[in-house]
């Protein structure tokens, strides 16, 4: 993913245009105005507004569809046992009985994950991960937690490389995964030496960024510019969730009245 990740940071679209502090406020805003949503249809139109924002990215849709169908796979388990195991009004189906607000609720959760998921795949996907974090800097984030998250991000894909090597390693000594007694022994040692190597690394990663002068502030090389179009398309992309909130709002009170 990270290869797929630098490829399409460098792209060209009016997202990838944006300066990096209005897009992370306006993909922010988006994401903390879906939380709030009560209905499905409001929902629903989140996550087309954020299909939308995907696709004015110019982001290639198997690659969409691939990060968004994992989570839709693991999303299926709130949809078949929220309506079976919920309480409230039934609909009888025959052999099923199933909960409406069961339904309701297992379509709320769905449309909401994945219209968040796709508004962080576009913040991902637009922009390279020490550039938002900067920008994240720059709005007040605390520099610890900044500096936690990229190193974070950087060796998740290098403890990932040394799991690769030690998987290849296994299969060329024709190891299978069973349930057995060897089996657990050796996914125990593998577990041990990850945590080993791992460890080793995070000390010479310290060593070496003590001997480049590390003082505990983030530093990067970026500059920040923004413009008037820069606040409109963060208007824009929080309109993603925003609007959605704003109409359920406007609903509920009509039907108050």
């Amino acid at each position: 993913m990270q290869a797929d990740l630098l490829d399409y940071v460098s792209r060209d679209s009016l997202l990838h245009r944006l300066d990096a502090r209005w897009r992370l406020v306006g993909i922010v805003t988006a994401c903390a105005a879906l939380v709030f949503l009560k209905s499905v249809l409001a929902a629903a139109l989140g996550l087309l507004g954020a299909v939308a924002a995907l696709a004015a990215a110019r982001l290639p849709l198997a690659w969409i569809v691939q990060r968004l169908g994992g989570l839709a796979l693991f999303l299926l388990l709130f949809v078949v046992v929220l309506p079976l195991t919920m309480p409230g009004d039934p609909m009888d189906l025959g052999l099923f009985r199933l909960s409406l607000p069961g339904l309701h609720l297992a379509g709320l959760i769905c449309l909401k994950a994945l219209s968040i998921s796709a508004l962080v795949l576009l913040l991902f996907a637009t922009a390279p991960v020490g550039v938002t974090l900067r920008a994240a800097h720059r709005l007040w984030v605390p520099d610890l937690l900044v500096q936690l998250l990229l190193l974070t991000y950087l060796h998740a894909y290098l403890l990932a490389d040394e799991l690769g090597k030690v998987r290849t390693a296994l299969r060329l000594r024709r190891f299978r995964n069973r349930m057995n007694r060897h089996a657990y022994r050796t996914l125990g040692n593998v577990a041990g030496t990850l945590l080993v190597r791992s460890y080793e690394r995070a000390e010479r990663v310290g060593q070496a960024m003590k001997a480049r002068g590390f003082s505990g502030r983030f530093r990067t090389l970026h500059r920040f510019h923004s413009n008037r179009a820069d606040i409109v398309g963060a208007v824009l992309v929080s309109a993603v969730g925003v609007v959605p909130l704003l109409g359920e709002l406007a609903a509920a009170i009509v039907t108050v009245r």
